[in-house]
């Protein structure tokens, strides 16, 4: 028995028993290879949706329909999910249905009673596809063409297997993606991006690149293909989409162990916890990681040397763009277009520290602007990590290390005070300068903040004298 499911699941499980039900897909790869798991598909010969709805009604937090069309239904108990799904159509055995899904790895089904009451490794495991094989051997086999082409989503889901479970994409199946990737373009927006979001939350470095090689990459994001050939400066060794990979390889990289890039494990572990604990923070790091230079194409020119002006911001443009066509949530988009448009503030920072002219404005500015400028600066050691050009600068990757100290020494020990414990309000700016609500309230404010990071200030009435000179003098206003 797998003693991770909850008790109550189990208990629900065994009233289940007299039924012709089996457990496949999923939670039969993960247990044969130790992994735990939250959700159980079920497999039934019919009446799916009546034994799930009933299941719900009577144990369940809430009855959610998956898939309508291929009658495939949710019961959500207590952060546990059970999927119920009747036998494929024109099925009549279990066998069968196997055989009509995506990967041989999840085409192994065990009876529910076996599957509660003996161990995986008595399980007596129905696997005509030779599924075990497949991982014992760690490969993503396909079950034919017209799998693929049943459901175009398939293909890419493969990939994200390949990434999750650290597995190798077989050569025949790597073949029926690159003849039949178009596909994918008539598959919803909604199913892609939930593909995505789990392949971004592992180490996708690799597996984006095999995409790449396959071609169904540029079918899900045909942005990157202008990125193929565009030449830059000496600081790289590599096009933009050459780049753009190996970015995102060293991304991988920086967030499996952050403490070999930027100092002391116990404490890089910890500033970096939330991160590495979150895999949708982990994928918005890592998307901004493959699109940060998505721009230059668009803003390649050679003057006295190859330039590429405003390419973060028109990044942040684009990948705006790509967010929506995917239906990417808001927030998730905000996030990812954020550090694409800020990629560059940690280098541009770096001349004033290494010159020893960092302000503690320009720090407070940064995290004003970049409140998640821990994932920026991995974005940003990623994306020196991908530069080795002859004209890069050597131990680049130790400076900006230790300009993301001092930058977290200043947010603890100066910003974080301030920002809990303002001098001035806008209220004060109501009631004892008299000035109307505004866009000028956040200017004002805005520049008490700097000037007592600057130290120039650190009282009230520090404060309060400072806004009436700087309303006078910048503004021309008189409060009252």
């Amino acid at each position: 028995m797998l003693n991770f499911i909850p008790k109550e699941i189990t208990s629900i499980l065994k009233i289940l028993t007299p039924l012709e039900l089996y457990v496949a897909g999923g939670p039969i790869r993960d247990a044969l290879l130790g992994r735990n798991f939250k959700d159980i598909d079920l497999t039934v010969p019919q009446r799916a949706k009546e034994i799930a709805f009933d299941v719900a009604q009577k144990y369940g937090d809430a009855f959610i329909p998956l898939d309508e069309e291929e009658g495939v239904y949710r019961v959500a108990i207590k952060g546990f999910f059970l999927d119920f799904s009747s036998f494929r159509k024109g099925t009549k055995t279990i066998e069968k249905d196997l055989l009509l899904r995506d990967f041989s790895i999840n085409a192994m089904a065990v009876p529910l009673r076996d599957f509660l009451e003996t161990s995986p490794a008595n399980w007596p495991i129905i696997d005509p596809a030779e599924g075990q094989k497949d991982l014992s051997r760690r490969v993503v086999r396909a079950l034919g063409r017209a799998n693929f082409c049943d459901d175009p989503l398939r293909m890419l889901r493969g990939y994200r297997l390949a990434a999750e479970l650290g597995f190798e994409l077989e050569a025949e199946t790597r073949g029926l993606v690159r003849e039949l990737h178009p596909a994918l373009a008539r598959v919803s927006p909604e199913r892609i991006n939930a593909e995505l979001l789990a392949l971004f939350s592992h180490q996708a470095g690799a597996i984006v690149s095999l995409m790449a090689e396959d071609e169904i990459l540029f079918t899900i994001f045909p942005e990157l293909l202008a990125a193929k050939g565009v030449a830059q400066p000496s600081f790289h060794h590599l096009d933009v989409f050459g780049h753009l990979l190996l970015t995102l390889k060293s991304a991988d990289a920086v967030i499996k162990e952050p403490e070999r890039f930027f100092g002391p494990q116990a404490l890089a572990e910890r500033v970096f916890e939330e991160i590495l604990a979150d895999p949708k923070k982990q994928a918005a790091l890592r998307l901004a990681a493959l699109f940060h230079d998505i721009g230059k194409p668009h803003t390649f020119a050679i003057r006295h040397r190859i330039t590429f002006y405003e390419h973060d911001r028109v990044g942040e443009e684009i990948f705006w763009q790509i967010g929506r066509r995917l239906r990417f949530a808001r927030k998730f988009i905000k996030d990812v277009a954020s550090l694409i448009k800020h990629h560059m503030r940690p280098f541009h920072l770096l001349r004033e520290y290494r010159a020893g002219r960092l302000s503690k404005r320009a720090m407070r500015r940064l995290l004003k602007d970049v409140p998640d400028y821990r994932a920026l600066f991995m974005v940003a050691m990623a994306d020196s990590l991908a530069s080795a050009g002859p004209d890069k600068e050597e131990g680049l990757e130790d400076l900006l290390a230790s300009l993301f100290w001092e930058i977290y020494a200043f947010e603890q020990e100066i910003f974080a005070k301030q920002e809990q414990e303002r001098l001035v309000t806008g209220r004060d700016l109501i009631e004892i300068f008299g000035l109307e609500p505004g866009p000028l309230f956040k200017e004002l404010l805005e520049a008490v903040e700097e000037a007592r990071a600057e130290g120039q200030i650190k009282t009230r009435d520090e404060a309060l004298s400072f806004l009436t000179h700087l309303i006078k003098e910048r503004y021309g206003l008189h409060g009252t």
